[in-house]
């Protein structure tokens, strides 16, 4: 008996071994060209503003949903569109750009419904592949309870690396540029390579079961920052993700506790979440992701949204 437990803790160690080499010896070159990869790009675009600033800050609902360009050519200040994936989670996406906030600054933060009820605000797979392969410095964003969560993760993507190693050192290819390559964004921060192209097939959002709970901690950090970029004389503005009508009217029961969830907090939206509920056909490949004239849409509503609140 204690012959076959030797075995299987030694057994066991050269499991958790074999791993920790994957996770951090084995660079994963397909996360590193994607669009996580354009992470220190934008980062850099907020090192390099030295004005005030209008920072966007969400997922993928922001990366391919908005045309930041127009919003700072009408608003006349510079605007850095920080939107990537919501599986790095709103918790990581509000700690990374802390230390780039200055005086007079404008942070719109949009997160995806998904944040406020689901794990997805403490981080998913994609935010493994920011910490361990995109910037490794960013661990030190993650405190104790978030690493409790994003270590189920850990042998997933490590078994993924370690997988596609061999094939990636015998195939050199040059890979081509896609709509999720990190070359896709523009000197602003937007997704536009898919902006000339068609819709795709997609499903909407499941259905509510009306059992869904707002996640505390997701109030508590939106409360935080808020009080955080106060101090910092900058400021919050929170906005609804655009979404599909078909996914509104499935999430509708879920977006209105949303909503009255903030207001209760005071934090509230500054426009109803439902005038930011699209037409079907103005959706691309998600029911988060605008075609061109969706973004069109979108970011002349936002710039009319923000323009009545200097009016008031």
């Amino acid at each position: 008996m204690k012959s076959f437990l030797s075995k299987i803790i030694k057994f066991s160690f050269l499991v958790v071994i074999i791993l920790w080499i994957g996770i951090v010896f084995i660079p994963d070159k397909s996360v590193q060209s994607s669009i996580l990869g354009a992470y220190p790009t934008k980062h850099e675009f907020l090192k390099q503003t030295k004005t005030k600033k209008i920072i966007l800050l969400g997922g993928s609902n922001l990366s391919f949903g908005i045309n930041s360009k127009q919003i700072e050519k009408v608003l006349k200040k510079p605007v850095i569109n920080m939107g990537i994936h919501a599986g790095v989670g709103l918790e990581f996406m509000i700690n990374d750009i802390k230390s780039y906030i200055s005086e007079g600054d404008t942070v719109i933060l949009v997160p995806e419904y998904e944040h406020f009820y689901t794990n997805n605000f403490y981080g998913e797979m994609e935010l493994i592949s920011v910490l361990f392969d995109i910037e490794p410095q960013s661990k030190k964003l993650i405190n104790r309870e978030q690493w409790y969560h994003l270590i189920q993760y850990l042998p997933t993507y490590s078994a993924k690396k370690i997988k596609s190693y061999i094939p990636s050192i015998l195939n050199n290819k040059e890979e081509s540029l896609s709509i999720y390559h990190k070359n896709s964004f523009n000197e602003n921060g937007d997704a536009y390579f898919h902006w000339s192209l068609r819709n795709q097939n997609y499903l909407p959002a499941i259905k509510n079961t009306g059992n869904e709970k707002i996640n505390k901690d997701v109030i508590y950090l939106i409360l935080n920052f808020k009080h955080y970029l106060k101090n910092q004389n900058a400021t919050l503005l929170i906005f609804p993700p655009v979404i599909d009508k078909t996914s509104y009217n499935n999430q509708e029961i879920i977006i209105n506790k949303i909503n009255d969830e903030l207001t209760k907090n005071h934090i509230n939206f500054v426009s109803e979440p439902i005038k930011y509920r699209y037409s079907d056909t103005l959706f691309f490949n998600s029911y988060y992701h605008l075609n061109k004239m969706g973004v069109d849409k979108r970011t002349q509503q936002l710039i009319n949204d923000l323009l009545n609140l200097k009016s008031e």
